[in-house]
């Protein structure tokens, strides 16, 4: 009797150490690394979900940005974080599909060193050309690259990111040549393409809409499949009426991911979070406004998502031969 009397006591101790310990780590401060700069896509499409989501789980989340090497630098942080739920990753199909299979020694492998938690959104990229370029089409654009190959160059937000690869994919299969000037972000990209020192620009719409909207820049085509609502009027690549970009189609995609090995209460606890947050109307208005549009789903649909869009860029990498230093 007092032995179980013993153990009742012991167990009812534990709980009462476990039980603060739980309620401590809920309430603690979560740091989001963005791997690309404020000002960027990744980090405009953040803050609406992050602010609602503090809301969520009742905790402070702060965003941490950390650009360089097409996402990889931010990204190897979190792969290296402890998996208690306090240090998360934006990622992004530039650092968790491209940029691994694009450099030749990546510091982490993107389908074992992280846990899906939710993918989130998806966006289109715009081929967008400074006005001083003389093409008002993107049919008269491919025309004049192989006209004047080699004297209009192109700006991206860094080397293995998804404008990278989508130019890159655009040369290849048009056979034209523009070079390539990388920058670290996009933010830092554009007020060179708008000044007139780069020429074109293949990125997002949510970077490209304010440009193109006031004519600052003239936007070309989507690469997406269909029309964007923000840009109606600008038609897709596949409608450009060049035969080479019929099957055209390329688009970003955002997500939350943890450090391996995060345990499975608290990738549901996120991702039941995250699915809710990003439904909210203010979210779901704010990420649309900005062009993108809302996925959602679990973590096991993110992860057979990572797995096809891995296999995907790195056998075009493959094939159009990109390479970085």
């Amino acid at each position: 009797m007092r032995r179980s009397r013993r153990r009742l006591c012991l167990a009812a101790a534990g709980l009462a150490l476990t039980v603060p310990a739980l309620r401590a780590q809920n309430t603690a401060r979560i740091r989001l690394v963005i791997p690309f700069s404020a000002g960027a896509t990744s980090d405009l499409l953040a803050r609406p979900i992050v602010q609602a989501l503090e809301r969520e789980l009742g905790q402070t989340i702060v965003i941490d940005n950390k650009p360089g090497a097409g996402g990889l630098t931010g990204a190897a942080e979190v792969a290296r974080a402890a998996p208690d739920g306090l240090t998360l990753a934006w990622g992004t199909v530039s650092n968790h599909a491209i940029a691994p299979s694009l450099y030749p020694n990546p510091p982490y492998d993107p389908l074992r060193d992280f846990t899906p938690i939710a993918l989130l959104c998806s966006v289109p990229h715009v081929v967008m050309v400074h006005p001083a370029v003389p093409a008002q089409t993107l049919a008269e654009l491919v025309a004049l690259l192989r006209r004047e190959p080699g004297r209009w160059d192109y700006a991206s937000s860094g080397n293995g990111t998804i404008s990278h690869l989508i130019a890159e994919a655009f040369k290849a299969t048009t056979r034209t040549f523009s070079a390539h000037i990388p920058y670290r972000s996009s933010a830092q990209g554009l007020p060179d393409f708008l000044a007139g020192r780069v020429h074109l620009m293949f990125d997002t719409v949510v970077v490209s809409r304010g440009p193109a909207g006031d004519g600052r820049a003239r936007a070309l085509a989507l690469t997406s499949a269909e029309r964007s609502p923000v840009l109606p009027s600008v038609p897709t690549v596949r409608e450009s009426g060049v035969p080479e970009l019929r099957d055209f189609e390329a688009s970003g995609w955002f997500g939350i991911y943890g450090p391996p090995g995060l345990p499975a209460a608290q990738v549901q606890r996120l991702n039941a979070a995250l699915n809710k947050v990003i439904r909210q109307p203010e979210v779901d208005a704010a990420l649309r406004q900005a062009g993108a549009s809302v996925i959602g789903g679990t973590p096991e649909a993110f992860a057979d998502h990572n797995r096809r869009e891995v296999q995907r860029w790195g056998a075009l990498i493959r094939q159009i031969g990109v390479k970085v230093d």
